[in-house]
């Protein structure tokens, strides 16, 4: 008899032992019932559950939850194990955990227990929609396994630290994507804590998720706002600077990368440039002059652009000539291989931005007065993440404010130009 029996029943076990259990523990009313179900289960070997009253040594009665089952050992002689609790305390128990499941299954916090290998034991329905998996896909499987589109090595060292020293991580950020929502970031709340057993046996962690998308998304769009104003702050004081063209165009470039992209080019349309309105008709190339290009260790992607100065015809087909004639942005978040015979000058152009690493692109036309002037074309390589509508948006600023510059001065070389043609026409002719 274990010390928690002799604590239920009241015996020693010295005083148990050796003595007829039923004639000790059981009321004389009940002492047949005891013995049918007694001879039940030795006969049968089935075993039998259930509550039953019990005498205590000093004469109080207790109902005791029972499971009761037969036992053979190694030469065939057969034993009866009997495990006991005190019904009060098995009902409270059982309450508890009909809580606790309760709890969590409906708690819309992802939770998730995982045993020392950091494999599930068990997740709550909230993180199967978080993950977008079924419970029993995730059950025996790490979060490496589970969830390969994640940084899991970030959620399995932590973890493990956890096991490994008890003190608990609380609301560690993680950002990924997951079946759930394949297409688009979400952002969680991550807590981890270790499980241990009565007597400091460490069993596992348990893991808490909440979903903080859309506090996420909020703190990224005022980053974003705070960066455009910072960008647009910058380019007010360093485009314009002078009245020469081509500085200008210099300007708006070297304001564009890093911050925008990887790759700038500033181009205008000839026709531009010689002080002539330009529209183009939907079969017309777009004749344009490159007047500023920019990159950082951007070599093929450098080479593949016009030269500052050379004029170049680019087909309809072309997004810059769409840019251009349309007066509307063009862009493409992923660049594919197909793609960049449209962005490109050549085919030879195509192949080194292919080399390159171009996977976003986005060009933007320069309008001032109402008139299309060129185009602020826009190139992704080092930078992995691809153009966004916030981009649009801070390129479309800086592309309004530099074109206004642009656009004086470009009338004002017209106006020097013409006035330097004029003084040399009234100059005297000396004989030959």
């Amino acid at each position: 008899m274990e010390p928690q029996a002799e604590e239920l029943f009241g015996y020693s076990a010295q005083e148990a032992l050796g003595r007829y259990a039923a004639r000790i523990m059981v009321h004389e009313r009940h002492l047949d019932l005891v013995v049918k179900l007694f001879s039940d289960v030795m006969a049968t070997g089935r075993e039998w559950a259930g509550a039953f009253p019990v005498r205590r040594k000093d004469g109080t009665t207790r109902l005791v939850e029972f499971r009761n089952m037969r036992l053979l050992d190694d030469r065939g002689d057969v034993y009866a194990l009997g495990l006991a609790a005190d019904q009060t305390t098995v009902r409270r128990l059982e309450r508890e955990v009909a809580l606790s499941t309760r709890v969590i299954e409906q708690s819309p916090i992802g939770l998730a227990v995982l045993d020392t290998e950091l494999r599930y034991v068990s997740v709550n329905p909230a993180l199967e929609q978080i993950d977008g998996i079924p419970a029993e896909d995730h059950i025996g499987r790490t979060t490496r396994e589970v969830l390969p589109e994640l940084d899991p090595g970030v959620v399995e060292h932590a973890a493990r630290r956890v096991l490994e020293t008890g003190r608990p991580l609380v609301d560690q950020p993680a950002v990924g994507r997951t079946p759930a929502d394949p297409e688009h970031d979400h952002a969680w709340s991550v807590s981890v804590y270790r499980l241990e057993d009565a007597v400091g046996t460490v069993l596992g962690v348990a893991v808490s998720v909440v979903d903080v998308t859309e506090q996420y998304r909020a703190g990224v769009e005022a980053e974003n706002a705070r960066r455009r104003l910072a960008v647009v702050a910058d380019a007010s004081a360093r485009i314009g600077t002078t009245l020469e063209l081509d500085r200008t165009a210099h300007e708006l470039a070297d304001v564009a990368v890093p911050a925008l992209a990887d790759v700038a080019a500033v181009d205008l349309l000839e026709a531009v440039v010689k002080g002539r309105r330009s529209t183009l008709g939907p079969s017309e190339p777009a004749v344009i002059r490159a007047l500023a290009v920019q990159g950082v260790n951007e070599p093929e992607a450098l080479e593949a652009a016009d030269p500052p100065g050379q004029v170049a015809r680019y087909g309809p087909d072309r997004l810059v000539t769409e840019c251009v004639r349309t007066g509307r942005p063009v862009m493409v978040r992923q660049v594919r291989d197909e793609d960049l015979p449209r962005i490109a000058r050549s085919p030879e152009a195509a192949e080194l931005l292919r080399r390159a690493g171009v996977h976003s692109y986005l060009a933007v036309p320069l309008i001032a007065r109402g008139e299309v002037l060129g185009s602020l074309d826009l190139k992704r390589t080092r930078n992995p993440v691809p153009f966004g509508e916030d981009d649009l948006l801070l390129a479309r600023e800086l592309a309004g404010r530099a074109a206004v510059q642009i656009d004086n001065a470009r009338w004002y070389q017209n106006a020097r130009d013409t006035a330097l043609t004029l003084q040399r026409s009234m100059l005297p002719r000396h004989p030959g």
